[in-house]
Parts: structure tokens; C-alpha cells; sequence
């Protein structure tokens, strides 16, 4: 045979199919092993509740609702409840048993996807008798007389007011907190075989103040009495857990409320001698906070500025008439010097006669009292506002009190 370098010799020819078939295989074969080794196994997490401690008969609900497969498949889900009783399914990642034995269980949670990828995870419970007392969790309630002595509403929360009188008006920030005093002292074991061994307080059940993504799981203070200190004016909401020797687990919630007033009292403010209400020294600027998040709960129901000055100046005289004086508040929801602060109310609608609020001396004085309320709260961000108390005549006028009141009760 004649070889023109163009035919092969028949065992060449073979060798060639040969060797492309392997590499066809092995690029098939390499396209399997990709997808079987890009396959991982779910990621399993599961709660008990009640957890801890439960009683023979009690009913516990299993949720794995929070399990995932990083590839999406489809999971099927083994519950061994540790007293030879199993429940298997796609997708049942939710279900119920009650035990009817007393003692220490391991439960195990099995999942596996459906390209056979596995993973386990187990929890303890115990299980005590029937007939076995509980804990009860109590937070013990104390409500302050507002700033004036007013009564306290009617019901049962902590109401705290922070009181800040005599105010210089060097001193324009309201930044004053309070210490508010948690005392589970009336919570109590099931009875006198069994003791208390855990108080765990949540400052803010609506905030998650440990970063883990669950707001039901926070431990902020411990003990049977704690002191919960720099509170802000707001609104909470508390949660005491106690938990008992043998594990068994109680919780109640409170509602905490912090108010504030501050007064500033027979200080000067100077007239707009420019006449065009952009003097500094005719302006004085007073900040406070304001809280309304629908999210947490924390909504400030008032913000009252109550101011009152005489109706006449007696130290400006022209052609032997005393000078009238005129004083107006404008509040904003910042600060003027940001872009986005916008003015949110103002006193400028009433009239002389129209300012005689609170025990007012008609004769003598005017007085003002402007509330804000939750339409103004829930069309303005919240954050730290501003409040311009401006002189509108010429002449400086005395300021008899400046009252600023942040109710969240």
C-alpha cells in the first residue's frame, strides 16, 4: 500500500476514534461530577415550644420553617422525638407530638435533598410530670405624677417623667435620661419544691439589641431587680422570663413610658431691630428628640411648647403709649442649617385674644400652648427637631416661662 499522506493505516484509524470517545466520556463524566460536587446539603435550624421544660400530655410544636437548601431542591424532613416516635416528609418541616413519659429527650431533625445530601441537627427537652406546678413571671408597676403633680392615667404599666425646672437658656438641647427600676420580685416558683433560678430581662422585645436576627431571644439584664439606666424619653416594651429548677419557662411584658419637661423661666429675648425676623439675638433655638416608629411601637403621642410673656413692654414708650409685644414659635423636624429640614408648625394663627391657654392671667399676659401631634409625627421623619422662639418687635421683650413637654403617654 501506497502511503500519499492522506490515508491512515487501519490501526491508526482506531487509535484516533478511540481516544476521541474517552475524551468525549471524560468531558461527559466531568459535566457529572461538577453538578454532583456543586451540591450541598441543607442548612438545618429548628425551634421547640414550649422549649426547655414541658409536662406529660403538653403539646410541642417542632418548627424547621427556617431550614434551607443552598441549591433550592426539594428536602425531606425525619423527626425522631426520642421516645421511639418518627414523622417523615417532603416538606414537614412543621409538626406536633406530645409525649406521654417522663424524662430527658434528644430530638433529631434528619434532612436530606434530593440529591441524597444530608445534615442533622439535635435539641434536648425534658419532659416532667403532669402534675407538675409552674412559674409565674410578674413585673411589679410604678407610675410617676407628671412634672406639676397631676395624677398618673389609670392601668397597669411604668410611667417615668423626667423633670428638668429652672433651665437656663444656655442649656437649649434636651438630651436627659432616666434610670428606670425592673423588679420581678413577685414572680414565683410552682410551689415550694421548686425555686426560681433565672430572671432574664428584654429591654425592647420589638428591638433585636443583640444583632442575631431574632428579637425574641434577647438577654439585656439579669437578676430579680436590675436597673435599666439611660433611658430616653420613649415608649418600650419589656419582657421578663423566669425560669424555675426543673426548666420550666414563664413570661409576661410590660409597656414603659417616658415623658419629659423641661422649663425656662423670666429670661430676655432682643428685638428684630433689622425688622425682618433674621436677627440671631431676636431668635432663640431649642432642640429636642422626637421618637415615631410604627415598626418598634415607639410613637410619641404629644410635643406641647407652652410659652408665656406680658402683653405689654414697660420699659418701651413712644408718645407715652406702653409698646405691645408679640412672640411666635416656628418648629421644624431638624435642623435649618439641613437641606431636608422642613417647618412643621407655627404660632402665627393666633390672635392676641386667642392666647390665654392654661391658668393664664388675661389681663397681663399672653399664653400660648402648641401641640403637636401624631399627623404631625407620622407626615415628618423623626429624629432630633428644632424650635425658634422669635421676638417680632423691635424692642426686647421678657419671657415669664418656656415649657417644652414630650409626652409618650
Amino acid at each position: 500500500m501506497v502511503d500519499d499522506g492522506q490515508t491512515l493505516p487501519v490501526f491508526m484509524r482506531r487509535v484516533t476514534v478511540l481516544l476521541t470517545a474517552t475524551l468525549l466520556l471524560a468531558t461527559a463524566m466531568a459535566g457529572c461530577l461538577e453538578t454532583m460536587s456543586s451540591n450541598s446539603a441543607p442548612i438545618v435550624s429548628f425551634t421547640i415550644s414550649p422549649s426547655g421544660t414541658v409536662k406529660v400530655g403538653d403539646s410541642v410544636t417542632f418548627d424547621a420553617s427556617a431550614t434551607r437548601d443552598p441549591n433550592n431542591d426539594q428536602m425531606t424532613f425525619e423527626w425522631n422525638f426520642g421516645d421511639d416516635n418518627t414523622q417523615e416528609g417532603i416538606g414537614l418541616s412543621s409538626v406536633s407530638h406530645t409525649y406521654n413519659a417522663e424524662g430527658a429527650k434528644t430530638v433529631t431533625l434528619t434532612v436530606t435533598d434530593s440529591g441524597d445530601m444530608a445534615s442533622i441537627e439535635t435539641k434536648n427537652i425534658f419532659v416532667a410530670s403532669a402534675d407538675a406546678a409552674l412559674p409565674t413571671a410578674s413585673i411589679a408597676y410604678y407610675k410617676d405624677d407628671d412634672c406639676t403633680g397631676e395624677d398618673a392615667p389609670a392601668g397597669t404599666f411604668i410611667l417615668a417623667w423626667i423633670c428638668e425646672e429652672e433651665m437656663e437658656t444656655n442649656d437649649d438641647v434636651v438630651d436627659a435620661m432616666t434610670t428606670i427600676q425592673l423588679d420581678g420580685s413577685d414572680s414565683a416558683a410552682g410551689d415550694s419544691s421548686s425555686y426560681l433560678n433565672d430572671y432574664e430581662w428584654d429591654l425592647d422585645i420589638n428591638v433585636d439589641s443583640d444583632g442575631d436576627g431574632d428579637t425574641a431571644n434577647d438577654v439585656d439584664k439579669t437578676g430579680e431587680t436590675a436597673e435599666w439606666t439611660n433611658v430616653w424619653p420613649g415608649e418600650y416594651e419589656i419582657r421578663l422570663t423566669v425560669i424555675d429548677n426543673q426548666g420550666f419557662i414563664d413570661t409576661t411584658d410590660m409597656d414603659v413610658f417616658v415623658n419629659y419637661r423641661g422649663a425656662w423661666a423670666e429670661f430676655t429675648i432682643d428685638g428684630d431691630q433689622d425688622g425682618n425676623g433674621t436677627q440671631s439675638s431676636s431668635i432663640i433655638t431649642f432642640e429636642f428628640p422626637v421618637t415615631y416608629n410604627s415598626d418598634t411601637g415607639n410613637t410619641i403621642r404629644y410635643a406641647k411648647i407652652q410659652f408665656t410673656y406680658p402683653q405689654q413692654d414697660d420699659d418701651w414708650a413712644i408718645g407715652g403709649d406702653q409698646s405691645s409685644n408679640e412672640l411666635d414659635v416656628y418648629v421644624y423636624n431638624g435642623s435649618q442649617s439641613d437641606s431636608d429640614t422642613e417647618e412643621v408648625e407655627n404660632s402665627t394663627y393666633l390672635e392676641d385674644n386667642q392666647r390665654t391657654a392654661g391658668d393664664c392671667d388675661e389681663e397681663e399676659d399672653r399664653c400660648v400652648d402648641l401641640r403637636l401631634s401624631t399627623t404631625h409625627f407620622r407626615n415628618h421623619l423623626d429624629g432630633q427637631w428644632t424650635v425658634d422662639l422669635i421676638n417680632e418687635k423691635w424692642h426686647d421683650t421678657t419671657v415669664k416661662s418656656f415649657v417644652i413637654i414630650l409626652e409618650y403617654k
